[in-house]
């Protein structure tokens, strides 16, 4: 029978999962309903999206900072009120927030296939477990009142590679249009005529985003002459997968700010124990 102890953890780890289960049937329904917002409701979507994910990202990095000012300075010291993490964190957060909504709003409206949506939803039970894991890790080595953030930060990266790798994986054995015969400008306007959207806005974005992925198949594709060859085909690849790798952290960040404002009350460095 399972202990006192083992049975609060599951039942903690399932409460987690619960709550982040709306976030990828939220981007979902984006998915399948992106593509009829309007302007505005685009713009409420990516604003949402950011504040969201600044949301988690200024209470993590003020965390962090406070329990490394709490050992280097005297909590009377000016220094430590000036730089303990304030409007000016936040608002740093909010700009490297903003272009990773518009960037997963994106790749969402697309159309695309289900092996990103499906590894979404997998993700939730991934992540919750990785924390879960990660913080029983450290209990031995991490100061308690840092041990929850660290451990988060700790699954943040492992789920990243993990998540990445599938659908790098699954990239490879994606079929992509055949430009052989088109000219690099032929490719990028038939793949950009290709998106459709209510909103002008989302439209141009994902015109952009579509005659950038048809820029890196054409230089994939093409018999380039010389050593330029095979580098080119590499940096068309590399900018498909950095297009991933900024989706899927767009993701992460979501599902790792519920997490952070779910726990904030036990996780903030004011009140655990030293």
């Amino acid at each position: 029978m399972a202990s006192g102890p083992q049975v609060g953890g599951l039942r903690e780890a399932l409460n987690d999962m619960f709550w982040l289960l709306p976030v990828p049937f939220l981007l979902i329904l984006a998915s399948r309903f992106g593509s009829m917002l309007s302007d505005q409701a685009v713009v409420a979507v990516v604003l949402g999206s950011a504040m969201l994910m600044t949301t988690g990202m200024w209470l993590r990095a003020v965390a962090g900072r406070r329990i490394f000012l709490a050992g280097a300075l005297r909590g009377g010291s000016p220094w430590y009120r000036w730089l303990r993490g304030g409007a000016g964190l936040a608002v740093v957060s909010l700009l490297a927030a903003l272009p990773l909504a518009a960037i997963l709003l994106v790749a969402l409206a697309r159309p695309s296939g289900s092996h990103l949506l499906i590894g979404l939803v997998v993700n939730v039970p991934v992540l919750v477990l990785l924390q879960r894991f990660w913080a029983r890790r450290l209990a031995a080595h991490a100061v308690p009142r840092f041990q929850p953030v660290l451990a988060l930060r700790l699954a943040l990266a492992v789920n990243f590679l993990l998540l990445f790798l599938v659908l790098t994986v699954a990239a490879v054995f994606q079929s992509y249009p055949d430009f052989g015969a088109l000219t690099l400008t032929e490719a990028m306007l038939s793949q950009a005529g290709r998106q459709q959207a209510e909103s002008g806005l989302l439209q141009g974005l994902m015109q952009l985003a579509a005659a950038k992925d048809a820029l890196s198949w054409w230089l994939g594709q093409q018999m380039l002459p010389g050593a330029m060859r095979p580098g080119l085909q590499l940096a068309a690849w590399a900018v498909l997968l950095a297009t991933n790798a900024m989706v899927i952290w767009s993701y992460l960040l979501m599902c790792s700010s519920v997490l952070t404002l779910l726990h904030w009350r036990s996780w903030h460095p004011g009140t655990g124990s030293s």
